[in-house]
């Protein structure tokens, strides 16, 4: 969009725009790069000739939080221009943007003018809903994670004691029929199910407090697919769908009981697709090397994943079509992969969908 053309620069009469125009600066930013800090002197309006920018406030761990944001042909930092108080956001790119900067007396001048006015006060309201709307959005979901937490802590608390009877049941029944392989096996697999529970528990209790550790070890993924086939296959029995599972060879540096929470999340949900479509279901993963990295593919012939819930994907409390769940498990997905470093996306249509994660062999 050319300077002339942005819809504040329109709105100014005639015969005074050819003035306005040569007090105006046009900036070429980089993505990411701050245009005016939190708390600076209000000197000048902005307008958004291309990309975006967003507005953040300052957390009290040092980090920032997006509160909203403006596209191209919209202008901001006008409200402290008018109030002379400092600012109360700060602005930075999103990605490569051009900006126009109007000086403060410049926009005192404009302001002569009706229509600029009208343009402003609109800005200003719209402004103003954006920022409620995105603070209550954060509200909620922070009590919702609280929530979530709280929950979680009184379920582990809950269980602590049951849980102990059952392993001190199955460690009984080993001892006493030791030499039948049958009974070790299932005594052994109550065992594992066991602390499969309770680590998917502290998974979610982590993911709420926003704490991603995870422990390194070498794994090879042959055997962890062969563990999560034996973890599921009561669960994964199922004569319409094939499930098939490789993984080449290959070994990398990972948190296996959290990359074993991936493939539990990935795979479930393609089930659960297939069964409410009802066809007959094929879900493959799969793996590869490239360069340093190891790429998972989790494929599936499903119906795909519901274009209203595309974009927000893997954010919390993004859920649908489902009577049980908390919205949780993809969006912890992405918590995971990132811990390790890597990167998840997906590729969907009527025919199926294909989830792409990219991990590095090597953690640091």
């Amino acid at each position: 969009m050319k300077l002339e053309e942005h819809p504040f620069i329109e709105s100014i009469s005639a015969e005074r725009r050819d003035l306005i125009l040569g007090e105006i600066e046009v900036l070429e930013l980089e993505p990411e790069m701050p245009i005016f800090e939190e708390k600076s002197e209000p000197d000048a309006l902005y307008l958004i000739l291309e990309g975006s920018v967003c507005f953040t406030k300052a957390k009290n761990d040092g980090s920032r939080q997006i509160v909203s944001e403006s596209e191209a042909g919209s202008f901001f930092g006008e409200v402290g221009v008018f109030t002379g108080e400092k600012r109360a956001l700060g602005a930075q790119t999103r990605g490569k943007s051009r900006v126009a900067r109007v000086p403060e007396p410049t926009v005192k001048r404009i302001i002569e003018d009706s229509e600029p006015v009208r343009r402003i006060l609109e800005s200003v309201i719209h402004h103003l809903k954006s920022t409620t709307n995105h603070y209550m959005s954060e509200v909620m979901r922070t009590e919702k994670f609280a929530l979530v937490g709280t929950m979680v802590s009184s379920i582990l608390h809950d269980f602590k004691n049951p849980f102990s009877i059952i392993s001190l049941g199955s460690t009984i029944i080993q001892n006493r029929h030791k030499d039948d392989p049958k009974t070790a096996k299932i005594c052994n697999d109550m065992e594992t199910q066991i602390r499969r529970m309770v680590n998917m528990a502290n998974d979610l209790a982590a993911f709420a407090r926003g704490e991603h550790e995870i422990e390194i070890a070498h794994i090879s993924l042959d055997t962890l697919f062969e563990h999560f086939q034996e973890l599921n296959g009561p669960f994964f029995d199922d004569n319409q769908i094939d499930l098939k599972l490789n993984g080449n060879g290959i070994t990398l540096q990972g948190d296996a009981s959290r990359l074993l929470r991936i493939l539990q999340n990935l795979v479930g949900n393609a089930i659960d697709a297939l069964h409410t479509a009802e066809i007959e279901g094929e879900i493959k993963v799969d793996a590869e090397t490239k360069g340093d990295d190891v790429i998972i593919r989790v494929s599936d012939n499903g119906p795909g994943i519901p274009p209203d819930i595309r974009e927000n994907f893997f954010e919390p409390f993004v859920t649908q079509g489902k009577n049980e769940g908390t919205g949780l498990g993809t969006a912890i997905v992405k918590s995971i992969v990132l811990a390790h470093k890597g990167s998840i996306d997906f590729e969907t249509s009527a025919r199926g969908t294909t989830f792409t994660i990219q991990l590095p062999k090597e953690q640091a």
